[in-house]
C-alpha cells in the first residue's frame, strides 16, 4: 500500500511537534542556572573522585544532549522513513508494527521522567499517542486491502 498524503502530512506534523517540543525544553533545561546549580550540588554529594575532576558545565551539556539526542531519534527517523516511504516505497505491515513498537518505548522513555510540571511532557505524550493511533488506522486500511484482493 502506497502511504497516503494526508496521513503523511498527520505523521510529518506530529513528529515535528515533538522535535520541536523536545528542542525546547532541552534548551530551557541547559539555560537553567538553578537546576545546574541542584544538579552540581548532586554530584558533589555523592563525591565520586572520576567526576570531581570533570568540567561540570560540559559534563551538564553532555548528558542533556545526549538525553535530547535520545527522545528525538524516534520521531526523526519516523519522519524521514515516511516520507521516503511515501516517495519511492510501499508500506506493509511490518513498518506500521516496527514503528508503533519504536513509538510505545519512546512514550514509556517520556512516561518514566515523571516530568509532571512540564507542559512538554503532556503535549509529548499526546503526540505520541496519536502517531500511534494513526499507524493503527493505516495498518487496518492494509489489512482491509489484504482482504479485498485475497478474498479472505
Amino acid at each position: 500500500m502506497k502511504l497516503s498524503q494526508k496521513q503523511l502530512y498527520f505523521i510529518l506534523i506530529l513528529c515535528s511537534i515533538m522535535i520541536f517540543l523536545n528542542s525546547m525544553e532541552a534548551m530551557v533545561n541547559i539555560k537553567d542556572i538553578d537546576s545546574y546549580k541542584e544538579w552540581k550540588e548532586k554530584i558533589e554529594f555523592l563525591g565520586n573522585s572520576q567526576i570531581e575532576n570533570m568540567d561540570h558545565k560540559s559534563l551538564y551539556l553532555t548528558i542533556h544532549m545526549c538525553y535530547f539526542f535520545t527522545k528525538t531519534l524516534v520521531p526523526m527517523t519516523l519522519g524521514i522513513y515516511s516520507y521516503f516511504a511515501f516517495k519511492f516505497i510501499k508500506i506493509n505491515k511490518i513498518y506500521v508494527y516496527i514503528w508503533i513498537v519504536l513509538l510505545i518505548g519512546n512514550l514509556a522513555f517520556t512516561l518514566f521522567e515523571f516530568n509532571f510540571d512540564s507542559l512538554f511532557y503532556y503535549i509529548n505524550i499526546v503526540c505520541s499517542l496519536f502517531l500511534i493511533i494513526i499507524l493503527l488506522f493505516i495498518n487496518r486500511e492494509i489489512h482491509k486491502r489484504w482482504v479485498k484482493t485475497d478474498g479472505v
